[in-house]
């Protein structure tokens, strides 16, 4: 077999180191440029959505509701006119929002909803930027979503209704204690009342007595009965904007006080 000459070698050599550092560079294009695409895709809308709509919200569960706070967007400030706050429950059929403030016509970056107080839910929030004045504002991007577990306290119990010559006692004792009453704690006691029919009322229907007692005193008495009269009494716990399940019914127990006579 005849060796190659000398020259032919040089030649063929000479043709394919081109090649091959051709090849080498499509290779490395090809392999930089789509994570290199990847990057843009990634980053672009990010830095756009959280330089005009509302970020960093949070949520905490406080007295006196739900408490978020965020952070004001950072383009096109000048035109800001005020938010909008949404929220939906955490429920495998609602996926819904509901508009808890449609347009809270100030830059302040915090709001308390007290109305998401449905015993043991899940909750979330988002917050919206809006822009322009009049009836139609231009709405952000939403900011991002916080969730909050409303705190299910527990009822009172035992509750006991005696008649005595200064009104009506009443008696109960606290429900147990859980992680959800120490959450929020216990800021006093509802009281409902209904009267028994009879030819005054003979249709009568379930009114609050006290809205909240302001304490944790597990006694009141209501002198506000008549003896002519017999009442019956709910009661549940109250936990700053959330309110425990109904306890009762004790009674019905007469009341104190004597008619006023018709002359």
């Amino acid at each position: 077999m005849s060796a190659v000459p000398r020259s032919a070698t040089h030649r063929t050599s000479a043709r394919l180191r081109p090649t091959a550092w051709l090849l080498a560079a499509i290779l490395a294009f090809l392999a930089t440029a789509p994570l290199q695409a990847q990057e843009g895709d990634s980053t672009t809308p990010s830095a756009a959505t959280s330089s005009s709509a509302p970020t960093e919200l949070t949520a905490s569960v406080e007295q006196s509701g739900v408490v978020l706070i965020w952070t004001a967007p950072t383009l096109e400030t000048d035109a800001l006119s005020g938010y909008r706050v949404e929220r939906r429950r955490v429920l495998e059929y609602e996926t819904s929002w509901v508009t808890v403030v449609e347009h809270s016509n100030s830059l302040a970056t915090s709001h308390t909803d007290a109305t998401a107080n449905v015993n043991g839910a899940n909750y979330e929030f988002r917050i919206l930027a809006l822009r322009g004045d009049g009836e139609d504002p231009d709405v952000s991007a939403a900011s991002n979503l916080v969730a909050v577990t409303i705190p299910n306290p527990p009822r009172p119990q035992q509750l006991t209704a005696s008649s005595s010559v200064d009104g009506i006692e009443l008696a109960w004792s606290t429900g147990h204690l859980s992680w959800q009453a120490l959450t929020l704690p216990l800021s006093g006691y509802e009281i409902l009342r209904i009267e028994t029919a009879h030819s005054g009322n003979r249709n009568p229907q379930w009114e609050v007595l006290v809205d909240s007692t302001g304490n944790t005193n597990t006694i009141y008495l209501d002198t506000t009965g008549y003896s002519s009269i017999t009442y019956s009494y709910a009661i549940r716990a109250v936990h700053g904007f959330v309110r425990s399940y109904w306890e009762g019914i004790a009674g019905p127990v007469g009341g104190h006080l004597e008619p006023e006579s018709s002359e």
